[in-house]
């Protein structure tokens, strides 16, 4: 080897080793983060490659013990990514361990800064704050004392600056670090199959507790789909406030950043690690053409090309010349945010993300109709070929093409005529119109030019020159047409309405609202998003949501829909009746169920509930009919269509639940509510005393009144929280007066997801707990399936927080379907409680398989199962043969009448017929 070739090889070493501790240091963050909050299937694709990259890259520089280390966390995240599944808690600890040992392994750099960067670092000292020495070890057992335990996670808005920019480190021997702590302790995440590490004794001292990194920004929901996996970038930054939001959202959409003081930085870095594309802020725009040359080299050497794009903070032309000479790829002059910069880079990267080109070819020649659909489709372009020019408008209609690539000279229709109708068309005013001929006669091509024709291409044509004029015509309408999207207030990759805009023309309308008036509001809901969000991960939700929000507002066009929150959309329409709402909300039901959305690779269907409110009903301000219309699409998920119209409360029904909300709120006040209790006898025979709670209003003619028709006022008026912890009071009372006489008693209690979501629930019922003396579990707390499918991320969280105190939980409304499954593993339930189809007396065949197979996959997860609403002894022996644990029914066994709560109320049986649940 020439000494040349082994000074480059070693100057690549060096600038590789410099970057290496960066590397491992991102590693560990991401996974800690993980750790903490739950793992994401393109965070551990991004981890796998790096870690493949970066122990074939220390192979060849001679570390091999941090090769071993990257090739044995290649390995397992591999064996995870083959069957895409989530790391279980043993994998996530070996993980972790993994990257601690890579912490030790790494050598250390540390040189002295240039002057280059000491001035640099000057002229930003005021936005950059430069990190301790070796920050990057910070959980390794060599970080110095002094440092190790004060040290505060680096905030994420502003990554640390290069290695070789700090000082030099203390000699000092090393704590365990915070960041190590904070991360074994980090409480388990939502996720169940998210691993937490368990703490470990160490010998040596802990410093004091550090708190854990802020939670990362949660991405804008209508920014640009992210790009796979693996994508690195290098930013050339001077840290101002568009870079800062750059790099968080760049590395949240799951790109590689690293943060570069200089361009001679730049340089080594290409050198010794190629990335796919380089960054460069207007602070650098002097040296352009110096960046263009280390760029161009980088990509001759390297495995692929590296893209450069270079901001602009105002046009000017001698910049624009210097990027074309220095071969920027993408130049954003006074970019409008992060989104605009965002969405240039993802489709430089990835092109293959933008939807293909679609061309109309109208042509009477087959042969040189044909000759163009191959040119244009061996491009990638989506063609489709007219043969009579009499069916252009159909085509255009059914295509809805990018460009139409029209010959000039056929029968029955000229080019030049139909290009006249074509312009008559409002939808394709300005789609682009490329002349095909062999007219040699500069006033006819003048002629079809002046008609509203685009280009004129000369017969023979040139594939090259063909497939040129069209991408140049098309990039530029799409690019028009995503700025005239966005100064309508329009979404420019999904076309969705801007919300804030939709909302002020739903005022309006309200404001000019008749009895017979027209129009109304469309609310679609999609459901169990809470589950997508868990089992998909941030970012492949964000990208399944903006699907949806693109084929909603294609199929709704050109009635507006706006995205409301996290999986719903709201869509007003102005002029149909009722019955034109409800077929409208039918047609846009049955697109996005029979729809398989491709998510990771495979296909996706979703389930959809629309709640329908006419504009007639008179609703005096926009908030009450966004209630209105939220409480249909809730309702509508048990109805059959999926879908739900609202009707106004009949005067006398209004007056009605007025006053029964005003009975229940003096009720909660006098505490006077009442409860009855009904046996839960165990089928193979037990001394346990168990009964299920059952809440009770009576009403002023004094009747009973149940829950059925207390519970819903309750959470449509907001005192839902209050009479769920009235009844648990009750129930520990009771709980604690029998313990007292020596007859211990579990009581199964309903509460409402609202009330489980509380912030405050957790803590409250833990406090009562202690104050009655009462063990937990003697309290079993029941939530209603499709209710804890909406609210899985809160209830799982309420959950999590009680199993310590012994707190169980039970299922209620259990049957065969998907949300079950993944409630069986999100939840940490010892019950279920079958739904009523399976406990009624005459079960089909069907029902009793189902029944069985039901029973078994509870009792192999090792919970128990409650048949509910069991009316008669046939019945019970159905379930007694399908392998039931326990009955719920009146007819089995009869309370104590003797029963008394501590506020003087008699526990009786439960009436049979009686709805029986909250």
């Amino acid at each position: 080897m020439n000494p040349h070739d082994e000074s480059r090889l070693a100057e690549h070493r060096h600038a590789f080793l410099r970057l290496l501790p960066r590397r491992v240091e991102t590693m560990g963050r991401r996974l800690h983060r993980f750790l903490q909050d739950g793992w994401d299937i393109n965070g551990l694709a991004l981890l796998h490659d790096d870690a493949r990259f970066l122990g074939d890259a220390c192979s060849r520089h001679g570390l091999d013990a941090a090769s071993a280390h990257f090739g044995t966390m290649r390995g397992l995240l591999g064996e995870v990514l083959v069957q895409q599944a989530l790391p279980d808690p043993t994998l996530g600890e070996r993980l972790w361990h993994l990257i601690e040992n890579l912490g030790e392994a790494v050598p250390m750099t540390a040189e002295p800064a240039s002057d280059t960067q000491a001035a640099r670092r000057a002229d930003h000292a005021g936005r950059a704050e430069t990190p301790p020495a070796n920050y990057w070890r910070r959980w390794g057992d060599d970080a110095p004392a002094a440092i190790a335990g004060t040290l505060a996670p680096e905030p994420e808005a502003a990554p640390p600056l290069p290695e070789s920019e700090a000082p030099a480190p203390a000699a000092k021997p090393a704590a365990k670090p915070a960041a190590k702590a904070a991360a074994k302790t980090t409480p388990k995440p939502a996720a169940k199959s998210a691993a937490q590490p368990a703490a470990t004794p160490s010998p040596k001292p802990s410093p004091a507790a550090t708190p854990a990194p802020p939670p990362r920004k949660v991405p804008d929901m209508t920014e640009p789909s992210p790009v796979a996996a693996g994508i690195r970038v290098y930013h050339l930054t001077d840290h101002g406030v568009l870079s800062l939001e750059l790099d968080q959202r760049l590395e949240a959409l799951g790109y590689e950043v690293e943060l570069l003081g200089d361009a001679d930085e730049l340089r080594e870095l290409l050198g010794a690690l190629p990335a796919h594309l380089a960054l460069v802020d207007a602070a650098f725009s002097d040296q352009l053409e110096a960046i263009g040359e280390t760029v161009r080299s980088a990509s001759e050497r390297g495995p692929h090309k590296v893209r450069l794009v270079a901001l602009a903070e105002a046009d000017d032309i001698s910049l624009r010349l210097t990027a074309r000479r220095a071969g920027v790829d993408a130049l954003v002059v006074e970019p409008n945010g992060a989104n605009d910069v965002l969405r240039r880079l993802a489709a430089l990267l990835n092109p293959e993300s933008e939807a293909p080109y679609r061309v109309l070819v109208v042509e009477d020649d087959r042969n040189q109709a044909l000759f163009a659909e191959g040119i244009l489709r061996n491009a990638g372009m989506e063609t489709m070929v007219v043969l009579e020019p009499l069916d252009v408008l159909q085509a255009l209609h059914q295509f809805h093409p990018d460009l139409i690539l029209m010959d000039l000279h056929m029968p029955h229709a000229n080019g030049i005529e139909l290009t006249v109708l074509i312009r008559d068309q409002e939808s394709f005013l300005h789609t682009p119109i490329v002349f095909l001929s062999g007219e040699p006669d500069q006033d006819t091509q003048f002629d079809a030019l002046d008609a509203g024709g685009d280009d004129f291409i000369s017969k023979p044509v040139r594939p090259k020159h063909l497939i040129a004029a069209v991408h140049n015509r098309v990039s530029r309408h799409r690019a028009l047409e995503t700025r005239r999207l966005r100064r309508s207030g329009r979404n420019p990759d999904t076309g969705l309405h801007d919300r804030e805009e939709l909302m002020e023309n739903l005022a309006d309308l309200l404001d000019g609202a008749r009895d017979n008036s027209p129009g109304g509001v469309l609310f679609l809901e999609i459901e169990s998003v809470n589950l997508l969000r868990d089992r998909l991960g941030l970012t492949a939700l964000e990208q399944l949501l903006a699907g949806v929000g693109k084929l909603l507002g294609e199929k709704a066009e050109p009635t507006p829909a706006a995205r409301f929150g996290d999986g719903s959309y709201l869509i007003l329409d102005n002029e149909r009746d009722e019955a034109g709402l409800e077929a409208l909300a039918t047609q846009l039901r049955g697109t996005l169920v029979q729809h398989p959305f491709n998510v990771q690779g495979h296909p996706l269907r979703l389930r959809v509930s629309v709640g329908i409110c006419g504009l007639k009903h008179r609703f005096h301000d926009s908030g009450a009919i966004l209630n209105a219309v939220e409480r249909m699409a809730r309702e509508a998920r048990t109805s059959e269509k999926g879908l739900k119209r609202y009707e106004p409360v009949k005067p006398t029904e209004a007056v009605r639940e007025a006053a029964l909300v005003n009975q229940i709120r003096e009720a909660i006040a006098l505490n006077s509510l009442e409860l009855l209790y009904q046996p839960v006898v165990a089928v193979a025979g037990s001394d346990d005393s168990q009964y299920q709670v059952l809440l009770r209003l009576r009403g002023t003619d004094g009747k009973l009144l149940p829950a059925a028709e207390v519970i819903p006022l309750a959470e449509r008026g907001d005192f839902i929280l209050d009479i769920d912890r009235w009844v648990l009071q009750a129930s520990m009372k009771l709980i604690r007066d029998r313990r007292a006489e020596g007859r211990p008693l579990r009581l199964f209690v309903t509460q409402s997801a609202l009330t489980l979501a509380d912030p405050s629930q957790a803590t409250w019922l833990k406090s009562e707990l202690v104050a009655h003396d009462v063990p937990g579990t003697s309290v079993v707390i029941e939530l209603r399936l499709e209710d804890a499918a909406i609210h899985a991320a809160t209830v799982c969280q309420f959950c999590d927080a009680m199993v310590a105190d012994g707190v169980q939980f039970c299922l209620s409304q259990f049957e065969s379907g998907q949300d079950a499954e993944r409630l069986l593993d999100e939840l940490p339930l010892g019950f279920v409680k079958l739904a009523r189809k399976y406990t009624s007396t005459a079960l089909s065949g069907t029902l009793r398989d189902e029944l069985k197979v039901l029973i078994d996959r509870a009792h192999r997860r090792g919970l128990e199962v409650i048949g509910h609403g069991v009316e008669d002894a046939q019945a019970a022996a159905t379930l007694w043969m399908s392998g039931i644990d326990f009955i719920q029914a009146t007819w089995c066994s009869r309370p104590n009448a003797t029963w008394t709560s501590t506020s003087s109320r008699r526990c009786s049986e439960h009436v049979p017929g009686q709805p029986q649940t909250q």
